[in-house]
């Protein structure tokens, strides 16, 4: 599922509510955060997300996991690479 570069704002208006995974991301270099990338991998479901997620960085370098929708208070997670 490999796209053309998005802008942070473009992934969250265009894969709302989904677990996104990014590759050859860009940062803003002052605060280090993320401020787009290549869309690899995404789905609406994070069961469905964490099953595609081993395929999916194969040959994937610095990367990072968004989710776009508003975080469930009650589901804490920590992913470690």
């Amino acid at each position: 599922m490999g796209e053309k570069y998005m802008t942070m704002a473009e992934i969250e208006a265009t894969y709302r509510d989904q677990w996104v995974l990014l590759d050859r991301l860009t940062k803003d270099r002052r605060s280090d955060q993320v401020t787009g990338g290549r869309v690899v991998f995404h789905a609406p479901d994070r069961d469905e997300f964490d099953r595609g997620l081993d395929a999916a960085l194969e040959g994937v370098g610095d990367c990072a996991i968004f989710y776009t929708g508003k975080p469930d208070p009650d589901e804490v997670w920590m992913l470690n690479l």
